[in-house]
């Protein structure tokens, strides 16, 4: 992974340089009137690239100064101990002032010397204009930065930068070993100067090591695995970068819950990235090729990334078959996925992907035949993202369960390496299908995108692989299972009571007997299919509301039951899986055509729409 993030830096024209991260600067020194007309100007929420200290920990003294170059909080760039009181003298302070004075020396920049000028001769000056306006309003821990110019910052100019680069590999690297990276004989880090942060909260460097037992020949830390500046500065930098773009980034998991229960382990974010773009001609690849990728990973409602077109997933899964493929050199792209997760102070790699681009669009699309199913008001055909069916396995409306990191991995992995979906994946969408809820009216869609995704994810473990994954993506009678028929008599049983009620009606059969009609159908089915056709069909071929469509559709699949046997007695937790999707799919078909009449008004049944149905 650190090698892929290290070959990769030179394809990302967006990365900040060496040792500088993006911040919010809430204060400026300005000195384009001259030292001794030095003013503060704030508060404000300047976002730039500046100089960093990332790995600023335990108690600070004089041999463990950490101080940045020109921009820094309050207490290190002017010496502010508390909100009203200022010591020049601090150790932090002092180290601010030695790393100026170095930058001066190396580089000889005439603004440089100006700022360092100002901290040794006239900020000492008590009493000053400036210093009452630090004293009554700034904060020991606001960023300061100083500002010669009246547009750009010193620390913005490339002799900075290269000083900055120079100061970071001389304090920190030790004695020469071979870089576990680059493989090159060289001075290697002591330290990791950088750490990489994730859901804006968690500070986590790329490489540590926390027991005896990761220890190797005596050696700890960075010694175990060496890294030279070069390749850890480049690594910590891409991986950044990516936790940081919403295009190269999707939360997997993200943990909801309060108070002790609250864990950094149970978030998961996933980074992926392409080793280099396809070289295509003019017109060969017109689509958002990164987007399509990540469409697995991509909810409907997400603003991160451009959100994935279905044309371009087609294309996208069409791409090792087209005429061009070879001159693409899609074989040779490869595309990475890293699943992280922080862990207070450390980085914890849940899942590592490396992949051709080739192999992985033949990946996708078996996954996706598989995962695609009839949305629950049978209009659509819907891709369920992973973050869906992980939300579909939760409990209706809770926000304080976690989701496994096990089923989130495995999910990654049967999307982009054509693994084996998890088993526990079905075990927990059929016992959730089966928990009967009445969800408000406000709560409709959201109800009916959280059952669609238990669906996806049953069918996603029974057809994965099979040719069923695309004849199962709606209502079909042929072919099918005596399980999965009785899954399509139990919905066609709950419609004839809505019809007979006049869909007036809190409670229909379905929240009574799908746990006992979806294990032991023998016993439950045939009670309720007399009672639908003694006590429903006649009051709906009375009132004309679908009749003849209904006791076809009724007499097919009852026809299909009795050809394999009769209702089967028990069924297993597979064969489970298989009613709750007969049930979605002929439940679907229903919706659909009740959604296509027109509305009825408001209270009222239009009886003359339903009879012309």
């Amino acid at each position: 992974m650190l090698r892929a993030l290290v070959e990769s830096a030179a394809g990302f024209e967006e990365l900040p340089p060496i040792g500088y991260e993006r911040v919010k600067i809430r204060w400026v020194v300005d000195l384009c009137q001259g030292a001794a007309q030095a003013d503060l100007t704030g508060s404000f929420e300047i976002e730039k690239f500046v100089p960093v200290r990332g790995e600023r920990s335990g108690k600070v003294s004089e041999s463990n100064l950490k101080p940045a170059l020109f921009v820094d909080n309050a207490k290190y760039a002017l010496g502010l101990l508390a909100p009203n009181a200022i010591d020049r003298g601090i150790s932090e302070h002092k180290g601010f002032k030695d790393v100026l004075r170095r930058a001066v020396d190396a580089t000889g920049d005439a603004d440089a010397l100006r700022v360092y000028e100002f901290l040794h001769l006239h900020w000492p000056v008590p009493a000053s204009v400036i210093e009452k306006k630090v004293l009554s309003a700034v904060k020991p821990k606001d960023l300061v930065a100083f500002r010669v110019g009246p547009s750009e910052y010193p620390f913005e100019r490339a002799e900075m930068q290269r000083f900055w680069r120079d100061h970071l590999r001389e304090e920190y690297s030790g004695k020469p070993g071979y870089c576990a990276v680059c493989g090159r004989h060289q001075p290697v880090l002591r330290v990791l100067p950088w750490q990489v942060t994730l859901f804006g909260l968690y500070s986590c460097p790329i490489s540590s090591f926390n027991a005896s037992a990761f220890d190797s020949f005596g050696k700890k830390q960075t010694a175990n695995s060496p890294l030279c500046f070069d390749c850890a500065a480049a690594a910590s930098s891409v991986l950044q970068f990516l936790a940081d773009s919403p295009r190269h980034r999707r939360v997997l998991a993200r943990d909801e819950s309060r108070g002790e229960g609250k864990s950094p382990l149970k978030n998961q974010l996933a980074v992926f990235w392409l080793s280099r773009p396809p070289e295509a001609p003019s017109g060969e690849l017109n689509f958002d090729l990164e987007a399509a990728l990540a469409e697995p990973m991509t909810r409907g409602e997400d603003r991160e990334g451009p959100p994935p077109d279905s044309s371009h997933i087609d294309a996208l899964y069409g791409l090792p078959w087209r005429a061009s493929a070879n001159g693409l050199e899609i074989a040779r792209t490869r595309f990475y996925v890293a699943v992280l997760s922080p862990n207070k102070s450390r980085l914890v790699v849940r899942d590592w992907i490396d992949t051709s681009l080739d192999a992985v669009c033949q990946k996708l699309k078996r996954y996706d035949d598989a995962r695609t199913i009839i949305s629950a008001d049978g209009l659509t055909l819907g891709r369920v993202p992973i973050q869906g069916m992980l939300r579909g396995l939760r409990p209706w409306n809770s926000r304080s369960a976690a989701d496994s990191v096990n089923l989130v991995r495995g999910l990654v992995r049967t999307a982009y390496l054509g693994a084996v979906p998890p088993p526990e994946l079905l075990e927990l969408a059929v016992r959730r299908f089966r928990v009967p809820v009445r969800p408000g009216r406000k709560d409709e869609i959201k109800f009916e995108a959280w059952r669609q995704a238990q669906a996806a994810a049953i069918k996603l473990v029974l057809t994965y692989g099979t040719e069923e994954a695309i004849t199962l993506q709606s209502v079909n009678i042929e072919g099918r299972s005596a399980q999965h028929l009785c899954g399509q008599l139990l919905a066609i049983l709950e419609e004839a009571q809505l019809r007979a009620s006049r869909w007036r009606i809190n409670a229909t059969l379905v929240d009574r007997f799908y746990g006992g009609a979806s294990t032991s159908p023998s016993t439950t089915l045939g009670s309720l299919l007399k009672q639908a056709t003694q006590a429903h069909m006649p009051k709906i071929r009375k009132a004309g509301f679908g009749y003849e469509e209904l006791e076809q559709t009724l007499e097919s699949v009852t026809e299909g039951i009795d050809q394999r046997g009769g209702f089967p007695a028990t069924l297993t937790l597979r064969q489970q899986g298989e009613f709750a999707l007969g049930f979605y799919v002929q439940r679907a078909s229903f919706r659909a055509a009740r959604l296509r009449r027109e509305p009825a008004p408001a209270g009222k049944i239009d009886t003359d729409t339903e009879r012309s149905q």
